[in-house]
């Protein structure tokens, strides 16, 4: 995803089981098997519903601006999230499940335990390996309980892709590493059952992620940036088919899923913003177009009306 740096060199680069029930009676029984079954699509995270969203990765105080959107990610360490919550703004935390920033607190500790398989030379992190019980450990006990530290309805998994990407180089290698990252997500809502989660991407592991989720964010549904020319460019029709086939995928798997987008246009192109915004809401997604630095605010006038509160 554009626009982590901050997060990634903060060293973050995104159970509820159902108890003994005696048999009462039949129904009873029924009832609470049924309810074991799908808690875990249902029993979670109350009301995902969301007309707006923004992702903001700046450090500036924008509480003002954003306080006009249902939904808000943030870095940890930026946006000041506790204002936004008593504005009844849900707002996550960003967490990367499958990278450590080269030059962030947890990357010796990662290196120590021989976590690090592969370096990202785009933005100084290394992929990890997520079959470890280590990395689990690590994401349990310090990443997220750090990412959380300042009062957050949830998390936003990103960089799930680096270690899937992993296993499609050398399956044999990585063999289960696909099965780690959908048990990573598990784990994370069996610990934190009540949290919001939103998965970035993964789309090999939606299927399986998705009862876990309470949104999925589709990036570059519709345009995209070059994050060293700035040009912008459609997304092909092929790709853009294949990202609704697989967020049908998703939210068949899940129902209550929320499907997010975020598309990046020049910030002055008011005529490709409104195709994006359009574009999405046609399809039943909640839309935001912003630039590839995630570091400012934007309320165009094609979402105006998501904030008639």
């Amino acid at each position: 995803m554009y626009g982590i740096l901050e997060q990634r060199s903060a060293g973050n680069p995104c159970g509820y089981g159902c108890g003994h029930v005696f048999r009462f009676c039949a129904i009873v029984a029924l009832l609470v098997i049924s309810f074991s079954l799908f808690g875990r699509t249902f029993a979670f995270g109350g009301n995902n519903a969301v007309s707006s969203w923004s992702c903001y990765y700046g450090h500036e105080d924008r509480t003002e601006k954003l306080s006009g959107f249902d939904l808000l990610v943030s870095a940890p360490g930026g946006q000041d999230p506790v204002p936004l919550r008593a504005k009844g703004v849900r707002v996550l935390s960003y967490v990367s499940l499958g990278e450590v920033a080269g030059n962030g607190p947890y990357y010796e500790e990662a290196k120590e335990l021989g976590l690090l398989v592969r370096h990202n030379e785009s933005w100084d992190s290394w992929v990890v390996d997520v079959r470890r019980p280590e990395w689990s450990s690590l994401l349990l006990t310090r990443i997220i309980p750090d990412a959380l530290a300042a009062g957050y309805d949830g998390l936003f998994f990103d960089t799930l892709d680096s270690p899937i990407d992993m296993q499609r180089r050398d399956p044999d290698k990585y063999k289960g590493t696909e099965r780690s990252c959908v048990e990573l997500v598990r784990a994370i809502r069996e610990k934190y059952p009540k949290l919001l989660l939103c998965q970035n991407r993964g789309f090999e592991i939606v299927r399986r992620t998705a009862p876990y989720l309470n949104y999925l964010l589709i990036e570059g549904l519709s345009s995209s940036m070059d994050l060293a020319t700035s040009t912008r460019t459609d997304v092909s029709k092929a790709d853009r088919d294949f990202l609704i086939a697989k967020a049908e995928i998703a939210r068949k798997a899940n129902p209550k899923l929320v499907v997010l987008t975020l598309d990046y246009v020049p910030a002055d192109d008011k005529q490709e913003i409104k195709k994006a915004y359009d574009f999405s809401r046609k399809l039943g997604f909640v839309p935001y177009v912003s630039t590839p630095a995630l570091n400012e605010v934007f309320i165009h006038a094609s979402a105006t009306h998501a904030f008639d509160k």
